[in-house]
């Protein structure tokens, strides 16, 4: 933070320490400020003026998401397995990251809803009363935003940075919360329309040890399915509308008998409405509707878009 006397940026080089009679001061300040949809420079800056302290603005940041707070102890837990840790992992190993260098542990996605389940879930595994703050990342370019949780907690970053076997032991103990993560990461519910209806429910990984062990535990809840190879490394892979190249070869988890379907949705479902909408719809059509035209009874529901079924707005 620029002082007086010092050329400008040269501010950022160093920080003060925060002295321990100013933190909660200090963070209330901050918090007031992100109201007002201030950066955490400008709230920096701004702070340097008021208390002539030299504040570091990836701290504000930190305070501003939620995921560091000066007044509370840092983010620990019961390493004993839960509801929550189980679906902790199962997002994090399908569609999360971890900072070991911020001892940070990040769920960036497109669906909002499963940004609040993983992050009402964070809440809860650290016994906090309020979530933390979902940041959102817009682009110039055309394409949806991304919703970003963050928490700062060393104990869940070493933890979740332990091999496979560890965290599937633990996750394996709430087999249905632990599924859930998984198939709101890596989840895709398949509609194909012909001389009738044909809907499968999956989940898409490049790890076909992962897959192999979700399907045992699919097995133990009633719930029949298959893994096939999806696609090669090489070939491309359409999400949401934006083209991408797959690194690796992947592979689905499958379920396709409707029975079995049924079962997944009363057991394990999704929290992403979307996905869940469309299996729930499929499946109550499939049931209520002679084979022969259920084709044209689903395209009175839903549109393609994009490659993607898109429920249409006057059903809504």
């Amino acid at each position: 933070m620029q002082r007086i006397g010092e050329s400008p940026g040269s501010w950022r080089a160093r920080h003060d320490r925060i002295p321990p009679e100013l933190t909660g001061a200090l963070y209330a300040e901050v918090k007031r400020l992100a109201e007002t949809n201030s950066s955490p420079v400008s709230i920096a800056r701004q702070l340097s003026v008021l208390h002539s302290l030299s504040l570091d603005p990836g701290t504000v940041r930190h305070w501003v998401v939620g995921d560091r707070n000066p007044l509370i102890q840092r983010s620990r837990f019961n390493k004993e397995p839960s509801r929550e840790l189980s679906y902790i992992i199962g997002s994090i190993i399908g569609d999360g990251c971890i900072v070991p260098k911020e001892k940070v542990v990040k769920l960036e996605v497109a669906d909002r809803d499963f940004a609040e389940a993983f992050n009402t879930n964070m809440a809860r595994l650290f016994s906090r009363r309020t979530p933390n703050r979902i940041m959102v990342k817009r682009f110039k370019v055309d394409r949806l935003p991304l919703y970003v949780v963050r928490y700062c907690s060393g104990q869940l970053e070493r933890l979740l940075e332990s091999p496979l076997a560890k965290l599937l032991e633990i996750a394996s103990v709430f087999p249905r919360e632990f599924l859930r993560g998984l198939f709101d990461a890596e989840g895709h519910v398949d509609v194909g329309v012909g001389r009738t209806l044909h809907l499968t429910v999956g989940a898409e990984n490049s790890d076909r040890h992962l897959l192999l062990y979700a399907r045992r535990l699919l097995d133990s809840l009633g719930i029949d399915s298959r893994i096939y190879q999806k696609r090669r490394a090489g070939s491309s892979k359409v999400i949401r509308g934006a083209e991408f190249l797959m690194k690796q070869t992947s592979y689905s988890l499958v379920i396709g008998k409707i029975e079995c379907m049924r079962v997944f949705a009363e057991e394990v479902g999704f929290s992403i409405s979307r996905k869940l909408g469309k299996m729930q719809d499929a499946i109550r059509l499939i049931d209520a509707v002679e084979a022969p035209a259920r084709p044209r009874s689903w395209v009175q529901l839903y549109s393609k878009e994009k490659g993607e079924w898109i429920r249409r707005e006057r059903h809504a």
